[in-house]
């Protein structure tokens, strides 16, 4: 039973999270068979009282919102679901995707090349037989910069190669992090890196993702590195790009690296379904978009992009979102466009 201090705890976290969401929750004060399934699905979870009242409290909206997508399909065209982000409030997730401010400018970054019109659908995965592998960011370490251009370098070099090769993340965000790897770094930084100083990218082999550090390390690159690294020759920026151009150019097989605001629940539990971003609080987050197509269930046009959130979050790592000219992907578009002999 819970003494009288937990039990005002108890009570205060449940005005709170009222408050915050406008809509009344009963907080279970005893152990219950999905959140000891929850924790020992996850590793590295605890068996504390806030990550339980706030798995609690989240599943409740989950299914909230899953009843209306069975109820109403064409209005609600996606599902949640739990993952690793359930035992977290809203305001704890949105505070690991602060808003980033891009550089002035990118002196390296060339025009992109010349494409042809975009083909209806387009997807690397299967229509190119590649075999790419989600990788997990962690929830302690902002570095979906990272992540989204080292998988953009591997797609494109799978593209060209046909390489399976899994390459780094840590290894730009030791190296390219500035300090920052693990707060409010930027993809374009991280392709600065590796095309104006002509740095090898090395494999995951080499140089081990660690999604468990909340700051980046020192940079020492492997002296006797077991795979060939990469290294890019070229890339090009697109400001506020259109559909038709970021079409053409994930047509054209260049995997496209995109900032997008992820601080939404909706997003932080995102499991399937063509998604619509709700309101958000605003911030920044890097993921490749991987190709685009139409939802044959609901006749949605929609992007697939590749997220760094693991296989538990999203489709198996991926997420579809709604492709409207009337509402822009991104910002920025940045992507690879050539590699060094």
């Amino acid at each position: 039973m819970y003494g009288a201090k937990e039990l005002c705890a108890v009570l205060l976290l449940t005005t709170i999270l009222s408050f915050e969401s406008g809509d009344s929750i009963n907080v279970p004060t005893t152990h219950s068979n999905d959140w000891l399934s929850y924790i020992s699905t996850f590793p590295g979870k605890k068996d504390a009282p806030y990550p339980k009242y706030y798995y609690n409290y989240n599943t409740k909206l989950i299914n909230s919102h899953n009843s209306k997508a069975n109820r109403d399909p064409q209005r609600f065209t996606y599902t949640l679901g739990e993952n690793q982000f359930t035992d977290m409030r809203l305001i704890h997730f949105s505070a690991l995707f602060p808003k980033t401010t891009p550089p002035p400018t990118t002196t390296t970054a060339t025009d992109p090349p010349a494409v042809q019109t975009a083909s209806p659908t387009f997807d690397f995965i299967t229509d190119l037989q590649l075999d790419i592998q989600v990788e997990d960011q962690g929830t302690v370490c902002n570095s979906g910069w990272a992540y989204a251009t080292a998988k953009a370098v591997e797609v494109y070099a799978a593209s060209e190669t046909m390489s399976t090769a899994r390459l780094s993340a840590q290894n730009l965000i030791d190296c390219a992090g500035a300090g920052i790897g693990c707060t409010r770094q930027v993809a374009q930084t991280a392709f600065e890196y590796l095309v104006k100083y002509q740095q090898p990218l090395y494999t995951e082999t080499d140089y081990e993702n660690k999604n468990w550090l909340t700051t980046q390390e020192m940079c020492i690159p492997p002296t006797n590195p077991a795979s060939t690294p990469v290294t890019v020759a070229s890339y090009s920026q697109i400001n506020n790009p259109d559909d038709d151009t970021i079409m053409q150019y994930v047509s054209a097989q260049f995997p496209v690296v995109i900032e997008y605001d992820p601080t939404s629940f909706d997003f932080m539990h995102y499991k399937s379904g063509i998604f619509q971003q709700p309101h958000t609080k605003g911030g920044s987050h890097y993921m490749t978009v991987m190709g685009y197509g139409a939802d044959a269930k609901t006749g949605l046009n929609y992007w697939l992009v590749l997220n760094s959130f693991g296989t538990t979050w999203g489709e198996d790592g991926y997420i579809r979102i709604l492709r409207d000219s009337s509402k822009p992907l991104t910002r920025v578009a940045l992507f690879p466009t050539g590699f060094a002999p």
